[in-house]
């Protein structure tokens, strides 16, 4: 086996991916006037939701803002966009154009139905998402939002150190997001490890669960770093994977871009418990198995190589694009 293929012994093929991402979807109908309703059933919808083509950004402010500035680093997080609502939409609509303009994709008038947030209700209709439930059997995966969940992973590499000098010790830093596995897990380690919250902006009765944030360059000086769900995907998991260190977390239950079901315990990341309660044994796993840790450090980055080859990885975009409108078809119009 070349040096080539060990390299790319983790990865999986364009077309394995595009039916991964596609969830099942066959030939689909979609009724425009029940797009409508289900748009305008809430609040939610009505902002996340969007029949979106190419054609109908091609040439405008728009495009030529998220192809040229909104990239930048002193632009990405900003969240009040001029000519725009919201900053995710933008970032979202950045990923969506990029297999049209850099691989002249010709479904230039297709609108691909895009939902730009975590969670929403679409009545079987089989909207492109940046992520899904593990028992989502509708929605189509799509790489958006790479500027947060994908450029730290350019970071991580290039601030990380080798494994032997690293602290042999565990990490966790984020926010109050989710349900309450992040709350639970803090509680429990608080005071056993380097674990706390970030910030508790959105649930600030958890302020004495507080700590100073920690970039990822010093989150990097640790062997292990914690990995947990929030809102949807962990989104420290990409540039951990990425690194010379090895993720800890339960199994995962979303499912993005990195095709997250794919991941092995004990291959690519070290398992917690469902109810987070066995942090010590692994720990205690680790400290007798270093070599096979550095192993599963080595074996993620080989993994996450495949996502952040932008030739490959495009070619992939444009090809799930190119499935999609040729699967989906609509019906009645929008008046």
């Amino acid at each position: 086996m070349s040096k080539n293929d060990i390299e790319k012994e983790f990865w999986f093929s364009p077309q394995e991916r595009v039916d991964f991402y596609l969830n099942g979807l066959d030939s689909f109908e979609i009724d425009l006037e029940v797009f409508k309703k289900i748009k305008n059933s809430n609040e939610w919808n009505q902002k996340e939701l969007h029949l979106v083509s190419f054609e109908q950004y091609e040439n405008t402010f728009t495009h030529w803002y998220c192809k040229y500035i909104v990239h930048l680093p002193r632009i990405r997080n900003i969240r009040v966009l001029p000519y725009y609502k919201a900053y995710k939409d933008l970032h979202s609509l950045m990923n969506f154009f990029i297999p049209f303009d850099k691989l002249g994709l010709k479904y230039k008038a297709f609108k691909y139905p895009l939902f730009y947030g975590e969670t929403g209700y679409t009545d079987g209709i089989p909207c492109l998402k940046k992520s899904r439930r593990g028992d989502d059997e509708e929605s189509v995966i799509f790489n958006f939002r790479t500027l947060r969940l994908t450029q730290p992973c350019e970071s991580a590499q290039k601030n990380d150190i080798p494994w032997r000098d690293k602290k042999n010790s565990v990490i966790w830093r984020g926010a109050t997001t989710g349900q309450e596995q992040r709350v639970t897990f803090v509680e429990k380690y608080f005071n056993k490890y380097d674990v706390a919250f970030a910030t508790t902006k959105q649930k600030p009765h958890l302020a004495h669960l507080k700590k100073a944030k920690v970039s990822i360059k010093k989150q990097l000086e640790y062997k292990f770093v914690i990995s947990l769900e929030g809102n949807d995907v962990a989104s420290n998991l990409r540039w951990v994977l990425s690194s010379n260190s090895v993720p800890i977390m339960p199994k995962p239950y979303w499912q993005s871009w990195i095709m997250e079901e794919k991941l092995e315990p004990f291959v690519h990341y070290l398992e917690l418990n469902k109810d987070l309660s066995n942090l010590e044994e692994v720990l205690k796993w680790a400290s007798e198995n270093d070599e096979k840790c550095e192993q599963i450090a080595e074996n993620g980055k080989k993994y996450m190589a495949q996502f952040l080859d932008d030739k490959n990885d495009i070619q992939v975009q444009k090809l799930l694009l190119e499935e999609y409108a040729k699967r989906v078809s609509y019906k009645n119009s929008i008046k």
